[in-house]
């Protein structure tokens, strides 16, 4: 029987393919934007909310350009500060995660914990949260896949004397992680998360197809958990219970399942990729930077937390006002689409000095990487101890690690949506 190990030692070509940036983007229908921060901070400069979406404000709409959460025909309003995102993001019965079922988002993952609100969200997200809180993430996560995942990968790169780290790391390690996590067969992992993924461009009949091999692929592994459970997130997720609004409680139902873990194995195979990516990135831009992260490992927490501000992988999120509301000065009316501008709130001047530079010694503050309230992020500290664990072996095992100097230079880009390197090319030793 293959194992998990064996299958990350093989080179596999759909990797690159199946995690580029620039593809991703692509095939969302949405344009690449090289460097939207600068339009940002101009924009937050004028006002905390403004009218508009955020492609319109950034002049960047077009007929015919396709943005994600960008909806046509309805008024919307644009939080570009700290206090405005952050706002919004914890008021969330007025500010609401309903929108995604307004956006069609819910095609993709069901009817999950992302589009809930109020007692809704928290009956599913209750039981699914000890799983991934950060002593589980430094306990179980850590000691059953990160440790050996980015051991097996960290061996076979170090052997090269060079590498793309963005696709044989960023890319390999978190979908590894989050897919043997929730008991995918090793075999499985790529074909999941091809199905998983689906471009703009697809026939309605090759949705249909990937969503029915999704499906059934987690079906397969919930009713082998029920004849038999094994140590996995789908096993405990088989023996958990959602409380009621009467104060009964009962299991997830096999769809309840499949759905939630749709959307935990596609944001956690996603967005680590990127963030690890940019961190990666970022140190690397900043050689003085990382010299002090090599001397001082308890530096590693916070050089994480200051990636994700400096330079989050989504720069918006979207809300749907419930009601009539006021935020920051800007009447927003009732059904009107709210983007929750993260790559301008994170670097709001009236928060964080200097914000547009990457600076692992600035004071810890809170940011909105991982968005806040009750949708704050379900897997950052699985996330965090991912990067964090990979950058202790990067930095242990790749010795004098730099640009190289023979590939065209790296840079970040994306959408306004999801964003990461287009290549990590490294030398060391």
């Amino acid at each position: 029987m293959i194992s998990y190990a064996d299958v990350l030692k093989q080179e596999d070509d759909r990797v690159g393919e199946l995690f580029d940036v620039e593809r991703e983007t692509l095939d969302s229908g949405s344009i690449l934007v090289e460097d939207p921060f600068p339009r940002l901070a101009q924009l937050l400069e004028t006002a905390p909310v403004r009218k508009g979406t955020l492609a319109e404000l950034m002049g960047l709409a077009a007929p015919g350009r396709v943005f994600i959460h960008h909806m046509p025909g309805l008024p919307t309003y644009t939080a570009l500060s700290f206090g405005a995102v952050s706002r919004a993001f914890i008021e969330n019965e007025t500010f609401s995660s309903h929108v995604y079922h307004t956006t069609g988002a819910t095609a993709a993952v069901g009817h999950s914990m992302i589009a809930e609100v109020g007692a809704a969200h928290r009956s599913l997200r209750a039981p699914i949260q000890p799983l991934f809180t950060p002593e589980a993430a430094e306990g179980w996560w850590s000691k059953k896949i990160i440790d050996e995942t980015v051991e097996t990968l960290i061996s076979t790169i170090e052997r090269k004397g060079g590498a793309d780290l963005f696709v044989e790391l960023c890319a390999r390690m978190p979908v590894h992680v989050v897919s043997a996590g929730f008991g995918l067969a090793p075999e499985d992992i790529i074909p999941f998360r091809i199905a998983l993924t689906t471009p703009r461009t697809a026939s309605a009949e090759e949705r249909t197809q990937k969503r029915q091999t999704v499906e059934r692929m987690l079906s397969e592994v919930i009713q082998a958990r029920r004849r038999k459970r094994e140590d996995d997130i789908i096993s405990k997720l088989i023996d958990a219970e959602m409380e009621l609004d009467d104060g009964s409680s009962r299991p997830f139902t096999d769809q309840e399942i499949i759905e939630n873990c749709k959307l935990i194995v596609l944001a956690g195979g996603g967005t680590t990729w990127r963030q690890l990516g940019i961190t990666l990135f970022a140190l690397l831009e900043n050689p003085d930077q990382f010299e002090a992260l090599k001397a001082d490992r308890s530096l590693l927490g916070r050089a994480v937390l200051e990636a994700a501000r400096w330079h989050p992988t989504d720069l918006l999120f979207p809300r749907q006002a419930a009601a009539d509301a006021t935020l920051e000065g800007a009447e927003i009316p009732k059904g009107a689409i709210v983007h929750l501008c993260l790559g301008s709130a994170n670097r709001d001047p009236s928060r964080w000095d200097d914000p547009a530079k990457f600076d692992i010694m600035r004071p810890v503050q809170r940011s909105v990487a991982f968005a806040a309230g009750p949708h704050s992020c379900l897997g950052q500290h699985v996330s965090r101890q991912e990067m964090v664990t990979a950058l202790n072996a990067v930095m242990d095992r790749l010795a004098n690690l730099r640009w190289d100097p023979s590939k065209p230079r790296a840079k970040l880009v994306g959408g306004l949506f999801a964003r990461g390197p287009n290549a990590l090319p490294v030398v060391f030793g």
